[in-house]
């Protein structure tokens, strides 16, 4: 029997699950497989309601009441689906097959007390949103722009204005003279077959067509041909300005009031800068004082804005500085995650669940033992048979390390192309990395750190932990279980939130259900890297450590 025969067959395992889930996709199609894929967990819905009370009574009151909203969790854990279809819901222009948008989030909710809130406040209030992805978004050739600039901009093309900003004044001053229709007749006779949507971000365009048109159409503002220029040199504004103009362009093209700005990955953006937190904090606080209650700024972060929190590595003092701005904090737990997963993946069927309870009542006990991790105060300690049978053939611990890893490859990488926890758990099952697929193991079989790295072995080559792994995996390829413990040092140094000991390597590397421990064979193997003097391999405060260039020339000084 294998693992594949366990699942639920309605939960294909084949079937196209988004790698993650961004605001770009906006296509129908796209939006309707997405929605339907979306797991609202009893916590999810209890963000929702609390988030929808908070923005209930701003809206009605109005005034200068808080608008900030910060969604922190790890990477994967939803925030970018939890915003994405949040702000959706309020846009009711947006529709599925004819059918609002929001009645396809609503039948993902669970409580009819959470259904009502949310079509009595978006209904009551709808409103025009924006949505700002910046780890894709950032401006073309610019360095790390403030977070205001980069919402400006999307700002503008969301309108369909030019995103230079001279073009884009002269656009609103056509547009609110009524004369848009000449503009675009102009720009045709002048150049056959164009339109002004073709050449409105043309630089050539720009430079060469618009200052003629802007002289004919207003001699007396431009009396020559060449007085309209496109350079922005010394084209200020002061922030509120901005803040403002923003806030009236949206309220002029969508003919509503209330506004909801939703940007995506602020967090690891502004991470320790101090000058795009200042932004940030501007904006948010502009926001409010002119949005009188009803322009909103929605953030999603991995970082929370406590101290006190087990994600506090990725936390910088001066991001905690924006409590006050965000006052309104929804935080997307990591046992959501498991949750989701097995909910849309790791479901199993009946007969599966007896097979499962039966191997853990055989050997729950000794699996418990052999695998627990030793002063892991951010990892499950202890599962049970609910949690053995739901999440096979993963343990519990493996879902931690793998968010904590996506969490530290992001933040390390940027997280460009990586994939999100229930994507690669999908590619695992499926054996997309090309090993052989985990559904196709033997039912006993248990997934280890050496699953984990395999599949995001491209991800971690771009870490600096990698080029030890890699001549360690070259010397001692052929030994499985030299490979494994060098794969789960690697995964071990790049969270930092564990103790790299071999206790724990040994269960992280436990192989099988009914398996004895490995504790000794491990132990073993790590003398053996220990001994080799050619290993980039060693300890360091009483921990195993791979070793890179400049760190193992220290260690060989300190040892002469």
């Amino acid at each position: 029997m294998n693992i594949r025969s366990l699942f639920d067959p309605s939960k294909d395992i084949y079937r196209t699950i988004e790698k993650v889930i961004t605001y770009g996709a906006s296509q129908e199609g796209r939006l309707k497989a997405e929605i339907s894929e979306y797991v609202v967990t009893e916590s999810i819905e209890e963000q929702f309601r609390k988030l929808l009370d908070r923005m209930q009574l701003a809206m009605e009151s109005g005034g200068e009441n808080e608008v900030g909203v910060w969604v922190s969790g790890f990477y994967g854990s939803g925030k970018s689906s939890f915003t994405k279809y949040l702000g959706l819901a309020f846009d009711d222009q947006r529709t599925i097959d004819g059918t609002p948008f929001i009645n396809y989030l609503q039948d993902r909710l669970h409580k009819p007390q959470t259904k009502a809130l949310l079509s009595t406040v978006a209904k009551r209030f709808p409103a025009a949103v924006v949505m700002l992805d910046l780890a894709s978004e950032m401006l073309a050739g610019a360095t790390m722009e403030d977070v205001s600039t980069v919402l400006y901009f999307k700002v503008l093309q969301w309108a369909g204005y030019s995103r230079n900003l001279k073009v884009a004044a002269f656009e609103r001053m056509v547009e609110k003279d009524g004369r848009t229709p000449e503009l675009h007749e102009r720009i045709a006779k002048a150049l056959p077959g164009a339109t002004w949507a073709r050449v409105q971000n043309n630089p050539l365009a720009i430079d060469g067509l618009i200052p003629k048109i802007a002289h004919e159409m207003y001699p007396a503002l431009f009396p020559e041909a060449k007085s309209f220029s496109s350079s922005t040199e010394g084209f200020f504004q002061f922030e509120d300005q901005r803040v403002q103009e923003m806030i009236d362009i949206v309220r002029e093209k969508s003919g509503k009031q209330n506004i909801i700005f939703i940007v995506d990955e602020v967090g690891q953006y502004v991470a320790s800068r101090d000058n795009l937190i200042l932004n940030l904090d501007g904006l948010a606080k502009n926001l409010k004082r002119l949005g009188d209650g009803k322009a909103w700024i929605i953030s999603t972060a991995q970082q929370t804005l406590t101290e006190d929190d087990p994600r506090a590595a990725l936390n910088s003092d001066k991001l905690y500085k924006l409590k006050d701005r965000f006052p309104i904090q929804i935080d997307l737990e990591s046992s959501d995650i498991k949750e989701i997963c097995y909910r849309r993946l790791l479901g199993k069927s009946p007969a599966g669940e007896t097979e499962l309870g039966k191997l853990f009542e055989a050997h729950g006990q000794a699996l418990r033992h052999n695998t627990k991790l030793q002063d892991a105060k951010y990892y499950d300690a202890d599962f049970s048979k609910e949690s053995f049978t739901n999440l096979y053939p993963f343990l519990p611990a493996h879902f931690d390390i793998l968010l904590h890893l996506l969490g530290a490859l992001a933040k390390s990488t940027g997280g460009i192309g990586l994939r999100s926890a229930i994507k690669v758990i999908q590619d695992v099952l499926k054996g997309e990395g090309g090993s052989t697929a985990m559904a196709d193991q033997p039912v006993g079989w248990l997934a280890t750190s050496v699953t984990l790295y395999d599949e995001l072995e491209k991800d971690i080559r771009r870490t600096s932990v990698y080029p030890a792994a890699y001549k360690l995996l070259q010397r001692y390829g052929n030994s499985e279980l030299h490979a494994g413990i060098i794969k789960t040092v690697a995964i071990l140094q790049i969270i930092q939130n564990l103790p790299v000991t071999t206790a724990n390597v040994s269960a992280l590397l436990h192989p099988e259900v009914s398996a004895a421990s490995q504790l000794d064979r491990v132990t073993s193997a790590v003398d053996e890297l220990l001994n080799d003097k050619f290993a980039p391999f060693g300890e360091k405060d009483g921990e195993l450590v791979l070793l890179s260039e400049k760190l193992r020339n220290i260690e060989e000084e300190r040892g002469a």
